[in-house]
């Protein structure tokens, strides 16, 4: 049990062998070990974000399209999208997907960033989102951007989920060193597990000892981890499982997106005081057919944002929440010879809710002076970071990024 508080995050409370308590826990606490001292403080909920990982590399310029111009045509004689535009313009369009989005754009709630991207972008898929979840494109960290936060901000608070992502995997955003995010996919993800195999008596048993584990006092320092473990494991099972009885949406949720975020708007409502929330939503990689298809992603990711914020309005929530989209980059230019396109890099970013200044943000790359066949980046993405950390969740953005970045006036 000697072992160091870096080997105990390693290895998780599942990874222990002391008294067999290996999947007796709630799911996300079998992975995660939040192993800070507590501090007296508890995190308020004031303000919240929400990040929506747009995977696949979204296609900038069919989103926000840039209709008034003969090069984007020429560009793409069959994907280029001419009918049923959403405009907000003289020159620019939301894709017809996006139609619920423009509902919050006309109420002064969506910020449409443009052009965002990096200095010498890079079209793997693996190697620019871990740029973007990390905010550094030179070199390779080990923590995420949002894991800053955590580390330098939030560490040391009493709360076991200033964060949460929902997904199956934990996005290496929200990777920190002192304090692992859980991973859920619904609110039972928090109930408290035992064996069942070996019959209802033992279950029993199992769960005392997880309830008297939290008597422990007299103990070496792992033996009194483990017990600071048992005790939010049980009161956050308790907690969580009131919000779920009693939270009632006060929107239509879609399918797939929507429920992550119906989800995260329970969480909300239950006023936990969760600070950070992740999720994502696929399909962004068109290679081929891309309108159909592309539309198709684009209606989800709308209606879904635009059902969350509708449950938070009535909830008197909406005030308190900001949701950021991003993709790790944009499409090519021209159209391939499969009706689709190929990586790219800068492509827009997303900014909505309650408090937003809404409105087009950033300058609209031109089409006419590429880089290798790429759109140039206009807003270096991490200036949405520094904005978001400084002016919505009252952070110092120069410590968190490691480097400073100007603000922008969407908050």
């Amino acid at each position: 049990m000697n072992c160091s508080r870096r080997e105990m995050l390693k290895v998780g409370l599942g990874g222990l062998s002391v008294v067999s308590l290996s999947g007796t826990i709630p799911a996300f606490l079998a992975k995660f070990a939040y192993a800070d001292q507590p501090s007296t403080q508890p995190v308020s909920d004031d303000n919240i974000l929400v990040v929506i990982q747009l995977s696949g590399g979204n296609d900038g310029l069919n989103c926000v399209v840039p209709y008034a111009s003969d090069a984007y045509y020429k560009a793409r004689p069959v994907i280029g999208i001419k009918d049923r535009l959403v405009k907000i313009d003289d020159t620019l369009a939301l894709n017809p997907g996006m139609a619920a989005m423009k509902d919050l754009y006309d109420a002064g709630q969506l910020a449409i960033i443009n052009g965002c991207g990096y200095p010498e972008p890079n079209r793997s898929h693996f190697r620019s989102m871990e740029i973007w979840q990390t905010a550094s494109p030179t070199g390779h960290e080990g923590c995420g951007w949002l894991g800053h936060y955590l580390d330098h901000c939030l560490r040391g608070t009493t709360n076991p989920l200033t964060a949460i992502n929902v997904g199956a995997q934990l996005p290496t955003a929200l990777v920190a060193d002192s304090a692992p995010v859980p991973s859920i996919t619904s609110l039972d993800d928090f109930a408290l597990r035992v064996d069942s195999s070996n019959g209802p008596i033992q279950a029993k048993n199992e769960q005392q000892i997880i309830r008297d584990l939290n008597t422990i006092q007299d103990a070496s320092p792992a033996m009194q981890f483990l017990a600071r473990q048992a005790t939010n494991a049980l009161v956050s099972a308790d907690e969580i499982h009131k919000m779920k009885s009693n939270y009632k949406p006060d929107a239509l949720y879609p399918p797939g997106l929507g429920m992550e975020l119906k989800l995260i708007a329970q969480i909300i409502a239950g006023n936990y005081g969760t600070k950070l929330f992740y999720c994502e939503i696929g399909g962004f990689d068109t290679h081929s057919n891309q309108v159909g298809t592309h539309e198709q992603v684009l209606t989800q990711l709308s209606t879904s944002i635009a059902a969350f914020h509708k449950d938070l309005t009535a909830k008197g929530l909406n005030n308190k929440v900001t949701v950021m989209c991003f993709s790790e980059f944009g499409r090519r230019v021209e159209q391939n010879d499969s009706n689709g396109t190929d990586h790219g890099a800068p492509g827009p970013m997303f900014v909505s809710g309650g408090m937003v200044k809404g409105g087009l943000h950033g300058q609209y790359p031109s089409l006419s002076q590429l880089e290798d066949g790429d759109l140039t980046y206009t807003t270096d993405f991490r200036r949405v970071y520094a904005t978001l950390l400084d002016k919505w969740l009252n952070a110092d953005s120069a410590t968190v990024l490691q480097n400073k970045f100007e603000n922008m006036s969407f908050v």
